[in-house]
């Protein structure tokens, strides 16, 4: 329950941080390869501070232990993240810079 929470939470961090990098950082220039990696890298960190913080509260105890689950992990975060991403901040953000530009 606690790790897909911390699961849940990385991953809509992450949709928001990958919006913000190709709305602000690389204004909309960035390719959809480099999108990926960088969404892919920033879900390998994320899974590793998953693995390391989350308690042993594991379906199997055992799978605590071992670092496969960094690879899992990453692979929950960069899928969760995608429709957080595009369901949710990516209209928010949408509308901010509009407001914005208005401004």
């Amino acid at each position: 329950m606690i790790l897909s929470a911390i699961l849940l939470a990385f991953a809509a961090f992450l949709g928001l941080v990958m919006e913000l990098y190709k709305k602000s950082l690389r204004r909309d220039k960035a390719s959809e390869n480099e999108i990926k990696l960088v969404a892919l890298a920033c879900s390998a960190a994320l899974a590793y501070v998953t693995y390391r913080v989350a308690p042993v509260a594991t379906p199997a105890g055992e799978l605590n232990s071992t670092p496969y689950l960094v690879v899992l992990y990453t692979v929950a975060i960069y899928l969760l993240q995608l429709p957080a991403c595009m369901a949710f901040w990516k209209p928010l953000l949408k509308r901010f810079m509009e407001k914005k530009t208005d401004e």
